[in-house]
């Protein structure tokens, strides 16, 4: 089989030059701004979720419900009231059981100590409710 022949002619060596020459003489070119994608179109049916209202409940006979940190916050609060009560009935019917000679002198600092720590620490709990203005109706 005979080998094609390439219609194209080889290039001249002056041509070559002048090719090369006109490279070097040409400005550096401007880059094109990218092209800016379409912006999205929003779906019309899309919508926000509505805002949860408080729902009605049978403990309240339909009244609302209170938001979830006050909840939060009022059974904290009755736990708290409940344990702290219950915990001074039994401490103090404790030591009415032990006699007075009994109790070691450090024993009995240590506990005071420790049941003024704990009354210290709801101080500023309650300060802090105290000093809100109620609320307006």
């Amino acid at each position: 089989m005979a080998r094609k022949r390439s219609s194209r002619r080889p290039a001249k060596k002056a041509a070559v030059k002048r090719k090369a020459v006109a490279k070097r003489k040409r400005k550096p070119a401007k880059r094109k701004p990218a092209k800016r994608k379409p912006a999205r179109r929003k779906l019309a049916n899309k919508r926000k979720p509505a805002k949860r209202k408080p729902r009605l409940t049978t403990a309240t006979r339909g009244g609302r419900a209170m938001p979830r940190k006050f909840a939060d916050t009022d059974q904290q609060i009755g736990t708290l009231r409940h344990h702290v009560s219950a915990q001074c009935v039994s401490i103090a019917s404790s030591i009415d059981t032990i006699p007075p000679e009994m109790l070691p002198l450090e024993m009995r600092d240590r506990w005071l100590h420790e049941l003024r720590q704990a009354a210290v620490a709801l101080v500023p709990v309650i300060e802090r409710l105290a000093t809100e203005p109620p609320p307006e109706a």
